[in-house]
């Protein structure tokens, strides 16, 4: 009891903040190892386009090249939270600016960087959907024609649509909370978009071990997840 009377109420500091704050700490962008490949992405300059044509072939004959990958050798492969709905590299169409196309893997930072810089494609633009409601819409463009097919649903579906998650929740008697009130406001508001700042690097090392593990280093905060 009297051990917790020394820090309940009491500003406690972080056992790792000041190695984080120095730049002390080690994250997974300073980890290297014997050997280590460097990996670089090619992403996409369009927020909405078929991808007609990529040529590896410059990149592939760089020095220090050890492998280059695209969404041809990943079809079908996704990843997601919950809702697989994202490829690991694009895969015919891309859906956002900066949506990775292709994958480098060098000797250096430096190899790999060049060799994305030789990977030729061939985009037909298409029209993005960059508006939530009106996405919505029975007319808009499909932004997942397969949607249907993804893991992770919460419900099956029987027709493809962007809004293929829809949630409700309610608590009380809101038609009654309305006819008792006395003022009711109503409004739209609009912000800007919001993320957490994080401190670290994205970035991860992967060591593959001769029993057909891996050692991984990761930025993350679900380690389990990340196992699986």
């Amino acid at each position: 009891m009297a051990e917790h009377h020394r820090h309940v109420g009491k500003s406690v500091p972080r056992a790792e903040g000041r190695d984080k704050v120095s730049g002390g700490a080690t994250y997974a962008g300073d980890v290297t190892l014997p050997g280590i490949l460097w990996g670089k992405a090619l992403r996409s300059p369009l927020p909405h386009g078929r991808i007609k044509r990529i040529d590896t072939s410059r990149a592939e004959r760089l020095d220090g090249v050890k492998a280059v990958v695209t969404g041809r050798e990943l079809r079908g492969r996704r990843i997601g939270r919950r809702i697989r709905d994202m490829p690991l590299l694009a895969d015919d169409v891309v859906r956002f600016v900066g949506e990775k196309v292709a994958a480098v893997a060098a000797v250096t930072p430096e190899a790999a960087a060049e060799a994305v810089a030789f990977i030729d494609v061939e985009y037909e633009e298409m029209e993005p959907v960059l508006d939530p409601l009106e996405a919505m819409e029975p007319s808009a463009a499909l932004i997942h024609p397969e949607v249907a097919s993804y893991q992770g649903l919460p419900d099956p579906l029987t027709a493809a649509a962007n809004t293929f998650v829809h949630v409700h929740w309610a608590k009380g008697d809101v038609a009654q909370g309305f006819r008792q009130s006395e003022l009711i406001v109503e409004r739209t508001y609009r912000t800007q978009r919001v993320h957490q700042g994080y401190i670290e690097p994205h970035a991860c090392v992967a060591k593959a071990l001769p029993d057909g593990g891996a050692e991984i280093w990761a930025c993350n905060k679900t380690p389990l997840a990340l196992r699986r």
